[in-house]
């Protein structure tokens, strides 16, 4: 059964506001682990004015990148290695024709791949209070489907091109959001999929309290670390997400799931029990 829609009538809307400067965000929303819409904050960005697919297939080179598809939180998913001009060009070729695509890529490190693009975005505000950023693209076909997970690091969200509709919970309903054995670095999945969801094995599920938002171009949101989050494309999409740690995480928190991430890869920890890995 899916609950997409009776969710979001349930749903509280995001705190939004249409500014921000560091030393607000770290006293009204870092600190206080508060979500928050700043509204239009990345149109000015050189990534909103040129980012396109044919920006993409117009940079120098070409990188082995890897897709996944359909909502790989939930799904049983692994990835898949291809070309990242070919993705484009199957991406741009399902928008112009309206074709089926699903492939959807995740999590790439663009500015290891390219450089020469990092000063077309500004997360000043979000880095003044972290040491350690990992900074990743998301690029993908309408109806691609991040289910339920909560990271462990704190992240903002920026919304380049189309639409993407947010929907979020606290770490107050941490057992009743029902956390997945499932193994994904730096995050935790929920069991629950709400585009095939199970009443009975979930029963309290809906009694947890929810925010949501569509996220439009130029809008950036803040998810606090541990917040659980469904995200969903409205458009054919492309996001920017920017997972910040403090000094003290990266001493902690990330030192450890580096640990836990080589375990994994070694099969001493949740072995193929991922999207990461081949299947055995």
């Amino acid at each position: 059964m899916n609950i997409v829609s009776e969710i979001l009538d349930q749903s509280q809307p995001i705190e939004e506001i249409s500014s921000i400067d560091a030393t607000s965000f770290k006293k009204d929303y870092f600190k206080k682990k508060k979500p928050v819409i700043i509204k239009g904050l990345a149109k000015e960005w050189e990534a909103s004015k040129k980012w396109n697919l044919d920006f993409f297939l117009g940079l120098k080179d070409d990188k082995d990148v890897y897709l996944l598809s359909d909502n790989f939180i939930q799904d049983d998913n692994r990835y898949r290695k291809a070309s990242f001009k070919d993705y484009i060009k199957q991406l741009k070729d399902a928008e112009d024709t309206n074709k089926n695509f699903k492939d959807y890529l995740t999590t790439l490190d663009i500015f290891e791949y390219y450089p020469e693009l990092k000063n077309h975005i500004d997360f000043s505000f979000f880095e003044k209070h972290t040491k350690v950023n990992d900074i990743t693209a998301w690029i993908g076909p309408a109806g691609t489907i991040s289910g339920f997970h909560a990271d462990t690091a704190n992240n903002v969200y920026a919304q380049i091109r189309g639409k993407k509709m947010f929907i979020i919970s606290s770490t107050k309903f941490n057992k009743t959001m029902y956390p997945s054995s499932k193994h994904i670095y730096g995050a935790v999945a929920s069991d629950v999929d709400i585009n095939n969801f199970d009443k009975d094995k979930f029963p309290k599920f809906m009694k947890n309290d929810f925010k949501s938002v569509i996220l439009e171009p130029g809008d950036v949101l803040f998810v606090p670390q541990n917040w659980w989050h469904y995200v969903q494309a409205l458009d054919s999409s492309i996001s920017i997400s920017n997972f910040g740690y403090t000094k003290f995480e990266v001493y902690s928190l990330k030192f450890k799931e580096r640990i836990i991430q080589s375990l994994h890869k070694r099969g001493y920890y949740k072995a193929n029990n991922c999207f990461c890995c081949e299947k055995s």
